[in-house]
């Protein structure tokens, strides 16, 4: 057995670089494990959509492309497993699309294995009174009673023992439907080093391994602060753990890709969307990051170790998602003299006109994009009336179809009855779109079972194609650079001879959602600026700055091994049709927040 198991993820998120797996596999062909992670909290809903209209739907199709363009390396020799939730609300329609390309393709050879067991849509509608209480919404405190009749998709998080139990009988392949993201990588250890169910600062490794490299390019210089000096970006490298026995991992890059891995990258994903960092929660094992050691050994090599391991709870996480009516969104581009005065009269046409008619919406959300839209308080936005150019925004939801429809018939007349410079409207009149809502609740583990089947090597009746027809000779593409081209990357950022103004002078920062919440992650740019930044970024100080009335929605978790603070701001999320839904924008517009002149340090 190997000392460490060279683990790889080349898919981040369902609409990621389809090319990835197969450039990472030719500049890395000695990979043991390839992940692909394709499930967010909203997927679910898209892929009840897609199968209400085709019963054979409900997977993620890319995936079937991405497994042709794999064919070429395995035909060859290759020996790389592929673990992967792309499998939707429908692996086994995944699990079978895949096995026909493959036969094509002349790898009949690789055997496929279906993780199931995670649709507990049934088991949520059918609950017992007692057994209700846990599925009350995490963020609301909800019953699930006051959307029962609206449920649309219920799928808990699985862990990694079943993906185990499908690479433990010799899959070469596994699908799963959902599953927590950092079980992906962590099967793929306790299959390597067989490590029990029971060896939790192991188990805690392997998901601190699993979390940095889930979302892909995201921890090799992808949305990190730094992003103008990350080298090579047009081929940015999606990531590599090294993990060990004991759980430690080094992070790093197929060789001859662009990007960096520094100890920023590496402290800007561990902090994305956590919450509590000494209780951070997965199927697997309960986490703590608190005694985490990153440290650079060498160019776009990081090394992870010091993670700490409890026993999982009795519970697991249950992703559901409602029918919550309708949405729209509609955008026109404004050029000119007072563009954002001229945006503004623009809008309270429309949604007066509507207001007049007795059109009314649930939500509805006006924003001048280029004037601060991404801003979470008015106060943060830009009132500058010599602004030339600004896009309005208008998102409305409803109940009721005819009122969103109503919406989309009032925006475009402004192409003739609005101001002038008026443009930007090539995709016509906004579309209404199905809205869903996030339902995040609790099932007790007993009432999971996952299953595990594999599939036969051939689908009877299949008749091989040309390879040609199934996907490109993996051979074909650019071939790996012989020298790398990476510069030399410190682990920190030189400091600017000019004293710092703003946070983002000291400090780096990742933010993201968490259901109705989102975290800010917020990192000190060198150890010695890490007490100003404990001094300077308060609860109170930080709920000012985004332009929240109340500070106790500001909960703050100190990281000083990380040099490192986290932010949890409840309910900033609420409004599901902001221009920043997801919460993307928040570290860095807590970045510009201005640092006090008489703080300590200075």
């Amino acid at each position: 057995m190997a000392r460490t198991v060279r683990i790889g993820n080349a898919h981040g998120f369902w609409g990621d670089d389809l090319d990835a797996a197969a450039q990472m596999l030719r500049l890395e062909p000695d990979l043991d494990y390839l992940t692909l992670d394709f499930l967010a909290e909203v997927s679910m809903s898209i892929l009840a959509v897609q199968r209400q209209r085709d019963p054979a739907a409900g997977f993620a199709r890319d995936f079937v492309d991405i497994v042709a363009s794999l064919a070429p390396y395995w035909r060859s020799g290759g020996t790389c497993r592929v673990i992967t939730s792309a499998g939707g609300l429908n692996p086994a329609g995944c699990a079978h699309a895949c096995r026909k390309v493959l036969d094509a393709a002349a790898c009949s050879d690789r055997t496929i294995a279906v993780v199931s067991g995670d649709n507990v849509l049934d088991s949520l509608r059918t609950a017992s009174a007692e057994q209700s209480r846990f599925f009350r919404n995490l963020d609301t405190g909800e019953p699930l009673a006051s959307i029962i009749d609206r449920l649309a998709t219920a799928n808990v998080y699985l862990g990694a023992q079943p993906m185990v139990e499908a690479l433990d009988r010799g899959a070469d392949l596994v699908i799963t439907g959902r599953t927590a993201d950092p079980s992906l990588t962590v099967a793929a250890c306790m299959h390597h080093f067989g490590w029990e169910r029971d060896d939790y600062d192991r188990l805690a490794g392997a998901t601190v391994a699993g979390h940095l490299i889930e979302c892909g390019a995201q921890v090799t210089g992808g949305i990190s602060t730094d992003w103008l000096s990350v080298p090579d970006v047009d081929r940015i490298g999606f990531p590599i753990v090294e993990v060990a026995d004991d759980g430690a991992c080094v992070v790093t890059k197929p060789r001859g890709s662009g990007g960096w891995v520094t100890t920023s990258t590496v402290k800007e994903q561990l902090v994305y969307e956590i919450g509590d960092p000494n209780n951070y929660i997965s199927p697997d094992a309960i986490v703590s990051f608190m005694s985490l050691n990153v440290e650079q050994q060498e160019l776009n090599r990081v090394h992870v170790s010091g993670a700490k391991g409890r026993p999982a709870p009795d519970t697991l996480k249950v992703s559901a998602t409602w029918r919550n009516g309708y949405r729209a969104v509609g955008h026109l581009t404004l050029f000119g003299t007072d563009a954002l005065p001229k945006a503004r009269r623009a809008a309270d046409a429309v949604m007066n006109r509507l207001q007049h008619s007795g059109v009314t919406f649930r939500e509805s959300v006006v924003e001048f994009v280029g004037s601060g839209a991404c801003g979470p308080a008015e106060t943060g936005r830009s009132h500058n009336p010599a602004i030339c150019e600004t896009v309005l925004r208008i998102a409305v939801a409803d109940d009721s179809r005819e009122s969103v429809e109503r919406f989309v018939r009032a925006l475009m007349p402004l192409i003739t009855s609005g101001p002038p410079g008026t443009t930007g409207y090539a995709e016509g009149r906004p579309r209404v779109h199905p809205l869903f809502g996030f339902w995040p609740c609790l099932i007790e583990r007993s009432r999971v079972q996952p299953d595990v089947r594999l599939l036969a090597n051939r689908v009877a009746g299949s008749s091989p194609r040309s390879v040609r027809e199934v996907a490109s000779d993996l051979n074909g593409g650019p071939k790996p650079q012989t020298t790398q081209r990476d510069s030399a990357v410190s682990s920190e950022t030189p400091a600017s001879l000019a004293p710092p103004r703003i946070v983002a002078d000291i400090a780096c920062a990742r933010s993201g959602d968490k259901g109705k919440h989102a975290n800010i992650g917020v990192i000190a740019r060198k150890p010695d600026n890490y007490d100003r930044l404990r001094v300077e970024l308060t609860s109170e100080r930080v709920a000012v700055h985004l332009g929240l009335n109340d500070a106790a929605r500001v909960q703050r978790f100190e990281l000083p091994n990380l040099h490192a603070i986290n932010f949890v701001i409840h309910g900033i999320l609420d409004n599901p049709l902001r221009l920043d839904a997801q919460g993307k924008a928040l570290g860095q517009v807590l970045l510009q927040m201005p640092l006090t002149a008489d703080a300590d340090g200075e």
